[in-house]
């Protein structure tokens, strides 16, 4: 198995965003994706603004914070997840929505990518069923 090294969450809003500044806080490669700039930029400011209050509590340095930032790149470009080792899913929760963003995430990412969702409301096994890699599909339910 290889290592995870870079990871894509779809979905900019504060769930998506905490998962984004959690793995880059961990050391990995980010690419947080959303439909509209707005929804991206508004993801990274709230990214920003976590790490500041990190800063102010002392439990992270700016170091750590420019490192942390650096890890993390924003866009609505889907084309740069086609390289990635997982797929988080943390988009609001509509059914078909998701099944149209698996059906694209399928089409465009290799056939290495794991493919997650974060839902918490629907099967895992109806998401993981209408990809080509159901063995490749896994629920990765956070909590913020």
């Amino acid at each position: 198995m290889s290592q995870i090294k870079k990871i894509a969450v779809i979905g900019a809003g504060n769930m998506g965003s905490g998962i984004a500044q959690k793995m880059a806080q961990e050391g990995l490669h980010v690419v947080l994706v959303d439909i509209d700039e707005k929804f991206v930029e508004r993801g990274l400011n709230n990214i920003r603004q976590m790490l500041k209050e990190a800063v102010e509590r002392k439990i992270l340095s700016p170091e750590n914070v420019h490192d942390v930032l650096s890890n993390i790149i924003g866009t609505c470009d889907f084309e740069m997840v086609a390289d990635a080792d997982l797929v988080i899913e943390a988009v609001f929760e509509d059914k078909q929505v998701k099944f149209d963003l698996f059906d694209k995430l399928d089409q465009i990412c290799s056939q290495k990518t794991i493919l997650a969702t974060n839902t918490s409301s629907f099967y895992v096994h109806e998401f993981a069923e209408k990809t080509s890699r159901p063995d490749r599909f896994v629920g990765m339910h956070y909590f913020y």
